[in-house]
Order: C-alpha cells, then sequence, then structure tokens
C-alpha cells in the first residue's frame, strides 16, 4: 500500500514536471528581476556668435539686412568705409577704412588676429593702430617706414566674452589707407589675375581650453598663420 502511494507521488511530480516544460516550450512567461538604467548627457557648443550692435555706438541695433546701412559683415565692421562712395587712387589719397573685430553675447573668449591682402605696391599702406601687433616674418612693410600694406597682425589684449553684450576690440587695426606722394600707375596696377581691392579678413581663435587654461600663443598663432597660407 505504501509502494502504490509513493508511485502516485511519483507520477503526479513528474507530470508537473511535463506541464511546465510544455508550458515553457509553448512560449510562456516567468517573472524575472531585471533592472536596466541609463544615461543622456546634453551638451552645449562653445562659439564666437556674430555681433548685433556697433562698436561705436553699442546701443545701435540697426538691421544688418537694411541695405541703406552701413552693416556688419560677420565679426568685422568698418564704420567708416562707405560702400557707395567712389575711392580713387591717386598719389597722396587718403582714405578712411577701420576694421573693428567683435564678438557676439554669450561667445567664447577670444584671440584676435586679423589678415590684410592688399593687391596694390608697397606705396598704398596703413599705420597700425595701439593695441595691435605684427606677425614677425609674415608681414610686408610699406614704402613709408613704420607702415604696412599687408599681412598678419594681432589684438594684444584679446577679446574677452560678456554673457548680456557684443565685446569689440577698442580700436580698429587701422584707421585710414594712405598712398604715397611718389606713387604712380604702375603701383595702382594689381599683379595679373588680381582685382583693384585690399581684403581685409579676421581669425578668432579660443582663448581658453576646457579646463579654463590660456591656450598657448604659440598654438593659437600657428593656427592663425595655417588659416591664412595659401
Amino acid at each position: 500500500m505504501r509502494k502504490t502511494k509513493r508511485n502516485h507521488k511519483n507520477i503526479v511530480a513528474i507530470i508537473a514536471m511535463v506541464v511546465l516544460l510544455a508550458f515553457l516550450v509553448a512560449g510562456g512567461t516567468i517573472a524575472w528581476l531585471t533592472r536596466t538604467s541609463s544615461l543622456t548627457n546634453t551638451f552645449t557648443v562653445g562659439s564666437f556668435t556674430t555681433p548685433t550692435t556697433f562698436p561705436n555706438d553699442p546701443t545701435d541695433q540697426t538691421d544688418p539686412e537694411d541695405v541703406t546701412a552701413i552693416s556688419i559683415d560677420g565679426n568685422l565692421y568698418e564704420p567708416s568705409w562707405d560702400a557707395t562712395e567712389e575711392h580713387k587712387l591717386i598719389p597722396s589719397a587718403s582714405f578712411a577704412k577701420d576694421p573693428y573685430v567683435g564678438i557676439g553675447a554669450g561667445s567664447e573668449d577670444g584671440v584676435v588676429y586679423v589678415n590684410v591682402v592688399n593687391n596694390f605696391s608697397e606705396k598704398v599702406y596703413f599705420s597700425l593702430n595701439q593695441g595691435w601687433e605684427p606677425v614677425l616674418g609674415h608681414v610686408v612693410q610699406g614704402s613709408l617706414s613704420g607702415t604696412y600694406t599687408s599681412g598678419l597682425f594681432k589684438y594684444v589684449a584679446g577679446l574677452t566674452a560678456d554673457a548680456d553684450k557684443d565685446v569689440w576690440t577698442t580700436t580698429p587695426l587701422f584707421s585710414s589707407v594712405v598712398t604715397d606722394e611718389a606713387a604712380n600707375t604702375s603701383d595702382f596696377t594689381p599683379a595679373q589675375g588680381n582685382n583693384h581691392e585690399i581684403v581685409v579678413s579676421s581669425f578668432l581663435h579660443q582663448a581658453k581650453d576646457d579646463q579654463g587654461n590660456a591656450i598657448d600663443s604659440a598654438t593659437i598663432q600657428a593656427a592663425a598663420i595655417a588659416a591664412f597660407s595659401n
């Protein structure tokens, strides 16, 4: 009699196992302890934004799209240059031209370089304003001592950004372009393939690394030189 009950229990256990296996094979689910985790990291992008106000009048927010206004071109602005006027090259002439460099509100702190390409001879030149210096070995002297015709120049102080307002160089690179009294027609004739123009270009480089440390000036200068190398 005891043997029969034991056999009966074994049969019941076997049937239970068969049912369980059949349930699993049929696609049944069993609740297991599980856990998932994730992190989403949102980044902001450092940049140099375009100023919307002018260096000589920070409150003036003239619409740059207004074609009747002398507008800001990117991070460069020349308040005294009027593109609607004729600028005729003759000996002993002087033309008001004053390139400022600026950064918009919320920009990174910046190191400023300006490159000048002059398609005329050394008798069309300019003098640097205070606060600017030539990058030695990368400038062309003008015919008058202490002047330049073209090359790469650095704004010594750099620009410390402001979260709420534009920041400009306190002085322009130069204030005027002058022609030598001894200049003649050949001095005003560009080399073949060039236009009758002087091209001013700005270069901005972040002043600090991600730890807030100043970036080596030689590294920044090398980048500026490379930016304008042909």
